[in-house]
């Protein structure tokens, strides 16, 4: 007997030779071939898989905002083989690729600012899914120590630390030696930091907002966090 789903998702039975599903050949015994289109359909829907875009990456995905990416490689894996592809860089015109692609390079675009790249597949059934990353730009959050008892744009990025970011949480520990502020530097458009020092809410006080300019020439307003307290040796600092 074989099994199969009807219209309402209700599993039946089926005799061997159901009339109904059988083709009925006087002198003969059963082949793949006498089975009727409606039961061939019906095990084909039961073996069949949708088409997934299992992952999709791209090389110098993420930048510092002021930077230019020149060229960036696109690849994929899929959990089958698609009956088409395609793939469209930002507002570019969609481009066709063949079946057998799984990267893609882009050269000589100078991308600025934040740039989608979607790929598109097809199978067989003419299903169709779509994934998508992005070419993307941000600034950067500075921090560490200094004697100082400010800091100008040269002095943030004399900081020991930095990483691109779109908030301005963050956990980060330093060493402040005897007379040593540990400092933490944000864009302006961030807002304004709650700190935990060492277990302890609070620590930190704004001395002031400096107009900024990157490692990439970008500027931007930035605002000057530093400890109240100097020496405090090795501290865990959390910012949200």
């Amino acid at each position: 007997m074989s099994k199969y789903l009807d219209e309402n998702g209700l599993a039946h039975l089926i005799k061997k030779n159901d009339a109904r599903y059988v083709r009925q050949v006087s002198g003969k015994g059963l082949s793949t071939n006498d089975f009727t289109d409606k039961y061939k359909q019906m095990i084909d829907d039961l073996s069949y898989v949708k088409i997934a875009i299992n992952s999709m990456t791209a090389t110098n995905s993420s930048n510092e905002i002021g930077s230019t990416v020149a060229a960036t490689d696109v690849a994929w894996t899929l959990n089958k083989e698609p009956k088409t592809q395609k793939i469209k860089f930002s507002s570019e015109a969609e481009e066709k690729l063949e079946t057998s692609a799984r990267s893609k390079s882009y050269t000589g675009k100078n991308v600025t600012s934040n740039a989608i790249i979607k790929l598109t597949v097809t199978d067989e059934r003419d299903a169709s899914v779509s994934k998508q990353v992005t070419i993307s730009f941000q600034p950067k959050v500075y921090w560490g120590v200094s004697e100082k008892s400010s800091l100008e744009s040269a002095d943030i990025l004399a900081l020991a630390s930095s990483a691109l970011a779109g908030s301005r949480g963050r956990t980060f520990s330093v060493n402040a030696a005897a007379g040593e502020y540990i400092y933490y530097v944000i864009p302006s458009s961030f807002g304004t930091p709650t700190f935990n020092v060492g277990g302890f809410d609070g620590g930190f006080i704004k001395v002031g907002t400096v107009s900024h300019k990157n490692a990439s020439g970008y500027t931007q307003d930035y605002d000057v966090w530093k400890s109240v307290n100097a020496g405090l040796g090795q501290t865990g600092v959390t910012v949200k």
